[in-house]
């Protein structure tokens, strides 16, 4: 399964049975956890096998049972925006500081590309946030916070897929191709990206994000598949590109988390040889 097909597959599922996840399978999670860890410097952990993977801990949203495996998304941030008092549901772009927003895309972003690889192993996941996670099986240094986990395992039932958007709320192309613009104007690759963002997790399925088109390539370079590829910040290195891309997060609760898992589908759906990122 490439990850063409793993965004097709990935469903958030809450319930899981007690068959344990096979070892080869644990050590590829692992392996792809170092990996998103030394590129993120984010402080990924993983814990298998357990009575309760939640440690106890009631979830921000969900009912979940049966999760004896989960990885901690853990991060040096404060109190998420959202989790703050009187602020839910607010996370969008301006309310945040970029460096937290940076460091929450980046859970959004490394943390889907863990779930990718959950549902390449042939195993069921979903997002989740836990109520003040402070003692666990994970190890937080300094002022280091769970900000997200994401259970996984096998589905005692399969996941449906979440509702979308209308495709043309996600984007924008006034910039590039005019006001009159519609999707079906726009390159073929960013397209593929758009739809491919539509299929990721956010909370309550808000999908706070909005993709635009700011400029576009005189030359569409030849369309190759990347789905085997790695694609850990692959827009932001494309050197043959000259198309650019701009990726907003908008009103929405965990907006920029939301945003990371949404542009890690978008790189993985345009092609990074296509574009380049530009804030």
């Amino acid at each position: 399964m490439d990850l063409h097909e793993a965004m097709l597959q990935r469903h958030s599922v809450r319930m899981y049975t007690d068959e344990a996840v096979k070892a080869d399978a644990l050590q590829a999670i692992e392996t792809q956890i170092t990996s998103c860890n030394a590129a993120s410097g984010l402080h990924i952990q993983m814990a298998s096998g357990l009575d309760d993977a939640f440690c106890g801990y009631k979830t921000h949203y969900g009912r979940f049972a049966g999760v004896h495996n989960a990885i901690a998304l853990i991060a040096d941030i404060p109190l998420p925006y959202d989790l703050q008092p009187g602020k839910t549901g607010n996370g969008a772009a301006d309310h945040i500081p970029r460096q937290e927003a940076s460091i929450e895309e980046a859970v959004g972003w490394y943390g889907e590309r863990l779930a990718l690889t959950l549902t390449q192993l042939g195993l069921a996941c979903s997002w989740a946030v836990l109520d003040d996670a402070t003692n666990g099986w994970w190890d937080l240094d300094g002022t280091e916070r769970v900000m997200w986990v994401i259970a996984f395992g096998h589905a005692a039932r399969p996941g449906a897929r979440h509702h979308s958007k209308p495709l043309e709320s996600l984007c924008s192309l006034t910039a590039s191709l005019g006001a009159n613009a519609t999707l079906a104007d726009a390159p073929e690759w960013f397209r593929r990206g758009v739809e491919a963002a539509s299929l990721a997790p956010t909370s309550l399925g808000q999908q706070p994000f909005i993709f635009e088109l700011a400029s576009r390539s005189s030359t569409e370079p030849a369309s190759a598949s990347v789905a085997d590829q790695e694609p850990y910040g692959a827009g932001s290195r494309s050197k043959s590109a000259t198309a650019e891309v701009i990726a907003r997060a908008t009103p929405g609760l965990f907006a920029h988390v939301g945003l990371g898992c949404a542009k890690c589908h978008f790189e993985i759906g345009a092609g990074a040889e296509h574009f380049v990122w530009k804030r």
